[in-house]
């Protein structure tokens, strides 16, 4: 299981807006477990996009290829 700075780090990469610690100045954050929450929370959405899109990717790989099939079928 990766750890709530783990999730934070990836989230960051992917170019979410990962809010602050607690105890930093813009923190909007009084406790670490309602930072967590909250990055755990963009975590999960993170996940389910990516799930999500890799869905629709395999579909339309999927389809195109049934379309190529039935064109070199017609054309044969």
């Amino acid at each position: 299981m990766l750890s709530t700075e783990h999730k934070a780090n990836i989230l960051r990469k992917a170019g979410y807006a990962v809010p602050a610690r607690p105890g930093d100045a813009d923190s909007a954050y009084q406790t670490i477990q309602c930072w967590q929450k909250a990055v755990d929370t963009l975590y999960v959405t993170y996940a389910a996009s990516r799930a999500a899109k890799s869905l629709r990717d395999a579909e339309e790989a999927r389809m195109l290829a049934l379309l190529q099939l039935r064109s070199a079928k017609a054309y044969a």
